[in-house]
């Protein structure tokens, strides 16, 4: 099913959507709902494998489309119920699932990003594999002004770190507590678009940035 020095996907879809007061995922936006944009993004890209991680809530917002050969084959629903305990516990479980196949590394998306293109999702992996070649890197981040955002990639040897994390930590206290990566900037801000808020929906409803 994997094949080694491939790089599979951690789609992080367990938040509580506490501040949007409904789950944002399954929002309407276009001929899809919210949660399906970098979904979409992440199966039309070049990494092996997708693990959805769900929390407690049937995950019904996940587009039918994604469930016809030959894409169903790229991707797989992992529940992780004590993902309310905060986000460091989905992306265990995402670890853990990948931890059982001979991938090299996996590359952290969030599901409320609906900007992020598979273009984005490739050329991160581009450098991650250019990396490697060079000096053995454990990560690969976006970044914007110098700052590491989602989505990022982390080598294997990095997944006992990842299951070493806390409460809300994420991703991103690995790349500040240092290790040797490569940071890939783009210049458009709005490839980092996340959506919390009723507000931040509608501002997105208002452009066409997630059609691109």
């Amino acid at each position: 099913m994997h094949r080694t020095n491939s790089v599979g996907g951690i789609y992080l879809a367990a938040g509580q959507s506490t501040r949007m007061g409904t789950n944002k995922l399954r929002l309407p936006l276009g001929s899809k709902r919210l949660g399906n944009y970098a979904l979409a993004a992440a199966l039309n890209s070049q990494l092996e494998h997708v693990w959805v991680i769900t929390g407690e809530e049937e995950a019904d917002w996940i587009d039918s489309a994604f469930y016809r050969e030959p894409v169903k084959r790229k991707w797989s629903v992992v529940s992780c119920p004590e993902a309310r305990s905060g986000q460091s516990r989905s992306l265990k479980c995402g670890v853990e699932a990948a931890m059982s196949t001979d991938l090299s590394a996996v590359m952290i998306l969030l599901a409320d990003q609906p900007c992020v293109s598979s273009m984005m999702i490739d050329e991160l992996l581009g450098h991650y594999y250019a990396g490697q070649d060079e000096r053995n890197i454990d990560y690969a981040a976006a970044s914007f002004n110098g700052l590491a955002r989602p989505p990022v990639i982390f080598d294997r040897r990095m997944f006992p770190e990842l299951l070493r994390l806390q409460g809300d930590q994420g991703a991103r206290y690995l790349i500040r507590e240092g290790g040797s990566g490569a940071h890939v900037d783009f210049a458009n801000p709005d490839y980092f678009r996340d959506v919390d808020t009723m507000e931040d929906y509608s501002s997105l409803l208002r452009t066409s940035l997630w059609k691109s």
